[in-house]
């Protein structure tokens, strides 16, 4: 649980704009020593950018929640991938992450 336990950190600080920000602190922290950077990257620019998207601007509650979702959901992902010890796993987890921050940075 090694990348759930990062979600503490938006419940401690709350799921705005703090929360996140600290979130991606801890998370790239993490990614500078850690062997799993990766992964630890990849939350981190999740977290990272939803600050840079909704800084200075009013965030919906709906979106606020889709967002502790969408990220709650990938740590767990990132968790059981390196649970199961599978790189495959791991490398798939990992891609569809960067796509969908690829996708959402175009939107």
């Amino acid at each position: 649980m090694m990348f759930t336990s990062l979600i503490q950190t938006l419940l401690d600080r709350g799921r705005g704009i703090h929360g996140y920000r600290a979130l991606a602190e801890a998370a790239y922290d993490k990614a500078g020593t850690a062997p799993e950077a990766a992964a630890y990257f990849m939350l981190a620019k999740e977290a990272e950018d939803f600050v840079d998207f909704t800084e200075r601007m009013p965030v919906p509650a709906h979106e606020l929640d889709a967002m502790f979702k969408r990220i709650s959901a990938d740590a767990a992902a990132l968790d059981a991938a390196y649970e199961g010890g599978d790189a495959a796993a791991v490398l798939a987890v990992l891609t569809r992450m960067a796509q969908d921050a690829a996708r959402l940075r175009g939107a």
